[in-house]
């Protein structure tokens, strides 16, 4: 291929860390810090809550372990069925089949959200939860689907892996069902490589988490246990790295709108092309 002819590829993502990242992750290693989950990751959980408003925050190896931490959490076992979007990352439903449960896939409208005439239609006896995938900040009928699980008495799952910095209605999504999910991943508005986070505003479903993440034990550092738990901690140098991406939220957020308004202004008069 000459050079008139060469095909330049731009990636759809980076990510993107600057001189603040690296700076905190020298400072973290040169005070000592010993790398495992800590006061960093106490802070970043901090910095989550009081950006998205929500009272607990639990940061996690990736956004698949939120989610099936999340169905353990409440409960949910072999036998039950959780609805779920078809259109959706393959963790949502493979979070599902790892509580051993049954993942029931319903179709999304014109905003890539599940369509909830459809989701009503899907309820079985079986059904005990109905996860909320909101693509790319996207809400679709997230209303209409808060009220369908209180009227049906189901469980609301928010997968926002793709939603941190958006809001629905004043309220950051994550926070409309009884548990939200975020995804700290490589292609995320922010990224401590692979990562992931539970919010709630339930205190006892946010202590189960914490304990089942720690092995199950009956009180951190103590080494009883009554049931079955994990090691899904985080790590203080992720959390570094989160607190510095954190900062610059704010700024992303604008950004990634500024880019959208550039699209629309520039290919409105592109027939073949319809924005969602």
């Amino acid at each position: 291929m000459n050079e008139k002819n060469k095909v330049i590829l731009i990636n759809q993502m980076e990510p993107w860390h600057g001189k603040e990242e690296k700076g905190a992750i020298l400072n973290y290693l040169n005070s000592g810090g010993w790398l495992t989950e800590f006061k960093k990751t106490e802070e970043f959980e901090k910095m989550i809550c009081e950006y998205t408003g929500a009272k607990y925050c639990s940061v996690l190896p990736n956004g698949t372990i939120t989610l099936y931490l999340a169905l353990i959490a409440l409960g949910i076992k072999k036998g039950d069925e959780v609805i779920v979007p078809n259109y959706t990352m393959m963790a949502t439903p493979n979070a599902v089949l790892m509580a051993g449960a049954k993942p029931v896939l319903v179709d999304v409208d014109d905003s890539l959200c599940l369509d909830v005439a459809l989701v009503e239609r899907a309820i079985t006896p079986k059904t005990k939860a109905i996860m909320h995938v909101s693509i790319n900040g996207r809400a679709g009928q997230l209303g209409r689907l808060v009220n369908l699980c209180k009227k049906r008495n189901l469980h609301l799952i928010e997968d926002a892996a793709q939603s941190l910095g958006s809001f629905y209605k004043g309220k950051h999504l994550g926070r409309h069902g009884i548990i939200g999910s975020f995804s700290f991943s490589a292609p995320k508005i922010i990224t401590t490589g692979q990562g992931g986070a539970i919010i709630t505003d339930n205190q006892s479903l946010f202590k189960k988490i914490e304990k089942l993440k720690d092995f199950g034990r009956v009180e951190s550092g103590v080494d009883l246990h009554d049931e079955i738990g994990w090691n899904y901690k985080f790590t203080d140098l992720q959390a570094v790295l989160g607190i510095e991406q954190m900062k610059k939220l704010d700024w992303r957020v604008k950004r990634k709108k500024q880019i959208y308004d550039l699209y629309k202004k520039l290919l409105k008069d592109v027939k073949e092309v319809k924005f969602i």
